[in-house]
């Protein structure tokens, strides 16, 4: 389910700057080796069609595999197309490194594309590089993330509205009473200090939940796991965990301990989905990430600002909140490790385009159909 009567809007300077950091949901993890994808074309243009290259900080978990596995699809639909000649994708090698990645787009910019995708490592660091792509008249959409790059056009999601609806649909779903434990995510980081706040605003609007246990979760099943089975023989009965994707873990915990499953915020990806279907968890569970397809969604703002289109600097795209009634649908067009994303056209991004300069309401895109 999309969310419903939220203006999706043009995020302000201050709010970029506050989302220092994307490790709070899918940029967290990850061995990050590298591997390189391409069309198998030389470098360079190819018969005057663009040359669209995506770095990426690192391929270390299921949402970036996710990731990168719809745009390379995207692109290689719209080299099929006739709309670009060339794609590449690099992803940088180690732990998600900024250093790593500087020059790994240092080399991509020596191949000269026309246009730049950055998943960033760092929201700082990639400042200088970023300016030299854009100088040597580069196009340069940063997704996923803030970007401290004025010359680089950002899409992103919000951070608000993962919180908001992480909790709100939860805390109906249990009746707007009883007890929950907060589990939080990368604690430091501004983009969790964001989300934990709003967590704490939505809990003061339901006087009859109280909050029995905090724990850092770091928005990972794993994390999760232990962090909450670590406090479950000291709190009573828990109607409900409010997170950040990490609800198969947190639901492993409590099946570990011999408790029935509270309602969770799982993660959107094939395997939690089917967890929550099979076990029958009806009691107000929701699943609720930021949405991989913002690949694509980067790959047609980059063609727009190539045909020399109005875009706005920096886009606010809607999550992936998947509710009980939409969960099967989602669950049979996913494979286990991966994440839901949203199926972003060339038509439906326009159209989110127009919504965002007039605030008007999102696009809703519809669920991808299950898998032949």
């Amino acid at each position: 389910m999309r969310p419903t009567r939220r203006p999706w809007r043009a995020a302000s300077a201050a709010a970029i700057s506050a989302l220092a950091v994307l490790a709070a949901g899918c940029g967290s993890g990850g061995s990050g080796d590298t591997a390189d994808a391409a069309d198998g074309a030389a470098s360079g243009g190819s018969g005057g069609k663009p040359f669209i290259a995506l770095s990426n900080g690192f391929i270390g978990n299921g949402w970036r595999q996710t990731m990168i596995a719809k745009f390379e699809a995207a692109a290689q639909q719209a080299k099929s197309d006739g709309l670009i000649g060339k794609y590449k994708v690099v992803n940088a090698p180690g732990d998600n490194s900024a250093t790593e990645q500087v020059a790994q787009i240092k080399s991509l910019l020596l191949q000269k594309p026309d246009a730049l995708l950055i998943d960033p490592a760092s929201p700082t660091a990639l400042q200088p590089v970023i300016q030299q792509a854009c100088n040597s008249g580069v196009k340069v959409v940063v997704f996923d993330s803030a970007i401290d790059a004025p010359c680089a056009h950002v899409l992103q999601n919000s951070f608000v509205d993962w919180a908001t609806y992480a909790a709100k649909p939860l805390l109906e779903g249990i009746g707007g009473k009883g007890s929950v434990i907060v589990s939080r995510g990368v604690v430091g980081s501004q983009p969790e200090a964001e989300m934990l706040d709003t967590t704490k605003k939505i809990l003061g609007d339901y006087p009859g939940v109280k909050t029995v246990a905090t724990v850092t979760g770091m928005c990972d099943g794993a994390t999760a796991q232990k962090a909450v089975l670590g406090v479950l023989s000291s709190v009573p009965k828990v109607d409900g965990v409010i997170g950040c994707g990490d609800g198969y873990g947190v639901a492993q915990a409590f099946a570990t301990a011999g408790k029935p499953v509270p309602a969770v915020d799982f993660e959107t990806n094939g395997r939690a989905l089917s967890y929550w279907r099979d076990n029958k968890i009806n009691n107000g569970s929701v699943a609720v990430m930021s949405d991989p397809g913002q690949s694509v969604a980067a790959l047609w703002e980059a063609l727009d600002l190539l045909d020399g289109k109005d875009v706005p600097k920096q886009m606010t795209f809607p999550i992936v909140l998947i509710e009980q009634k939409d969960r099967d649908a989602w669950a049979a067009a996913l494979k286990p490790d991966e994440y839901a994303a949203w199926p972003w056209t060339r038509d439906l991004f326009r159209q989110q385009v127009e919504a965002v300069k007039s605030g008007g309401e999102p696009v809703r895109p519809p669920i991808p159909s299950a898998q032949g």
